[in-house]
């Protein structure tokens, strides 16, 4: 009986290490959102899968006849290409989205991310 409660006492500790570990994470399943500093710095890291930030609405512009929007959440600001409507500038908002090189002119790129329409 003693040994049960040794394991169990023990696989409790070790989940909550884990977990701890998990939550501390950049980019993890749990937080939801990804800093986008770290969009930034490895956009192929991203590439093509769903991420999801969330900041403050600052400016929205068009580009090559495409409408954006930036987003900035404190580690770093980043141009969204919203699939409804805009949303206005000062807007806390969260998207989903992939990110996508829009174009690179020499050593220049604008990494963006497209939003999901399904949020």
């Amino acid at each position: 009986m003693t040994a049960t409660k040794f394991s169990i006492k023990k696989l409790f500790t070790i989940t909550l290490v884990l977990l701890s570990m998990l939550l501390s994470c950049t980019n993890n399943p749990l937080s939801g959102t990804t800093k986008i500093t770290d969009i930034l710095a490895s956009p192929s890291k991203y590439a093509d899968g769903l991420v999801r930030v969330k900041g403050k609405v600052t400016e929205s512009f068009i580009v090559f006849g495409q409408g954006y929007f930036m987003i900035a959440d404190g580690t770093g600001a980043i141009a969204v290409v919203p699939s409804k409507t805009y949303p206005k500038t000062g807007e806390e908002v969260t998207i989903k989205g992939q990110v996508k090189n829009a174009f690179v002119i020499g050593d220049k790129s604008l990494t963006v991310i497209i939003e999901n329409s399904e949020g």
